[in-house]
C-alpha cells in the first residue's frame, strides 16, 4: 500500500518520540565527571545496544536502560566512587533528567492531528504514566503496551490495529529501531517507516520498509499539506 493511502499511523515513543540518548547526556554533563559520565554512556553502548547479527551495525537501542538500571549497573561502572558519593550523584541524575521531545517531534504531531488518526504502541510499560507525563492524548487517540508479548512480535502490532478497527495493511508504524520497529511491523502486515537519527547502515533495507532521518520528512510521505 502507498503511504499516502494509510488510515492510521502508529508511533513508538522511547527513541522515535522522545530523545533518551540527549537527555542523558545532558544530564550526566551537569551532574557527572566528565570520565564518569563517559564510562555509563559507553556502558550503554557496549551493553544496551544491538548488533546486527550478521552486518556491522546497531539495529535496536535500548538507551533508557541506563535510568532503569542505575542502581544496580551504575555499581558495576563506578567501582572507584565512595557507595555514598554513588547514591548522592543518582540522586542528583533522577532530579535532574528529564526525558522530553525531539525538536522535530511535536512541530510533526501538530501538522498530523485532525488530519490522519494516531496512536502509540510501545513496549514501555510505564506508557500510561508517559503518556500523562508527555500529554500524549493532546496527538493520539490512545497510547498502548501491548499484553503478553512484545514488539517485535506480530501480535503486538496486531493488537493497536484492533483496537484501531483497521487491517494491518491500513496503518503505518513509525519506530526507531530496526529489529522491533521496522522489521516487526513488516512481518506483521503493517507499512514501516524507519526513523533513522544515527544514520546506521542498513544496506540490506527491505524496499517496503520507508526510510527518514527526520520525523517532519512523514506529513509529505502521507500527502498531508503545510498548514495555510
Amino acid at each position: 500500500m502507498a503511504l499516502h493511502e494509510v488510515k492510521a499511523v502508529l508511533f513508538d515513543l522511547d527513541d522515535t518520540l522522545i530523545d533518551w540518548w540527549g537527555s542523558l547526556t545532558t544530564t550526566l554533563g551537569r551532574v557527572a565527571h566528565d570520565e564518569d559520565a563517559e564510562a555509563l554512556l559507553e556502558h550503554v553502548r557496549s551493553r544496551f545496544w544491538e548488533r546486527h547479527p550478521e552486518h556491522d551495525f546497531v539495529w535496536h537501542r535500548n538507551t533508557w536502560q541506563l535510568f532503569e538500571d542505575r542502581r544496580t549497573a551504575w555499581r558495576e561502572v563506578l567501582t572507584h566512587l565512595h557507595p555514598a558519593d554513588l547514591d548522592t550523584l543518582i540522586r542528583r541524575f533522577e532530579d535532574d533528567l528529564w526525558v522530553g521531545y525531539f525538536p522535530d517531534a511535536v512541530p510533526t504531531l501538530d501538522r498530523l492531528t485532525d488530519r490522519t488518526r494516531l496512536a502509540v504502541l510501545s513496549n514501555n510499560h510505564l506508557i500510561d504514566r508517559e503518556a500523562k507525563r508527555l500529554r500524549l492524548h493532546d496527538w493520539f487517540e490512545f497510547a498502548m503496551c501491548p499484553k503478553d508479548c512484545f514488539k517485535p512480535t506480530p501480535e503486538a502490532f496486531h493488537q493497536a490495529c484492533v483496537r484501531l478497527g483497521l487491517a494491518a495493511h491500513d496503518v503505518a508504524y513509525v519506530g526507531d529501531s530496526v529489529r522491533a520497529d521496522a522489521l516487526g511491523a513488516l512481518d506483521a502486515g503493517l507499512v514501516p517507516i524507519w526513523v533513522d537519527r544515527w544514520n546506521d547502515p542498513w544496506h540490506e533495507r527491505p524496499n517496503d520498509i520507508t526510510r527518514v532521518g527526520s520525523l517532519s520528512e512523514i506529513p509529505d510521505l502521507l500527502g498531508i499539506p503545510a498548514f495555510d
